[in-house]
């Protein structure tokens, strides 16, 4: 389904070289930004696919522009009030005891980062998080890197349960390691030419 095309899998071949930039955010990624803890980068074929197929709660805001707020009473009787439990929403729905799906709560399964910026032209405005609350790699980048910390008054998380603070929250990252990050980003769209 992936046709591997993407500037990173040529530097892998060795048949694409990383700007200085794209190469400092492949180090940050695999090294301080904490990244490729579960967006794998590396893979015994050469062919990462940027996900280790777990599930996370990021602690990602609510979305109010959502359009499940305003959907009617009979789709979302929960209103304002409805939040999207992940993992836990399936587990509980398939007859899981609570001591099951209540860790899971919050959860959703860790994307690909594969085409992560790919859209049909460039002003195209992409939405990133299980619920589309970020709209550039720029922002959610800025989210993971800074979460947690106090003086950025993000919104409080969508689900307060199981949420990570190990791998991301308060990295420490500067504006400049934050770009070095987008741009090694890029680098995974398939259909670059060498």
């Amino acid at each position: 389904m992936n046709p591997f095309t993407s500037k990173y899998d040529y530097f892998l071949k060795g048949q694409a070289t990383l700007t200085d930039q794209e190469a400092w955010g492949l180090q940050l990624f695999e090294g301080k930004a904490l990244c490729s803890a579960c967006h794998l980068s590396r893979s015994d074929d050469g062919k990462p696919l940027f996900t280790d197929f777990t599930y996370d709660n990021l602690g990602v805001p609510k979305n109010p522009m959502n359009p499940i707020y305003s959907a009617p009473t009979s789709t979302n009787p929960d209103g304002a009030d409805w939040v999207d439990p992940g993992l836990a929403g399936f587990l509980a729905g398939a007859g899981f005891p609570e001591e099951v799906w209540m860790p899971e709560l919050g959860k959703h399964k860790v994307p690909t980062l594969r085409n992560v910026d790919q859209r049909p032209y460039p002003e195209f405005v992409k939405a990133y998080g299980h619920n589309g609350f970020f709209k550039s790699l720029e922002e959610i980048t800025h989210f993971y890197n800074t979460r947690d910390v106090v003086s950025e008054n993000w919104p409080a998380p969508e689900v307060a349960d199981n949420v990570n603070t190990d791998e991301l929250g308060n990295l420490g990252l500067t504006p400049e390691e934050e770009a070095a990050l987008v741009a090694f980003m890029k680098t995974l769209t398939d259909g670059y030419t060498p």
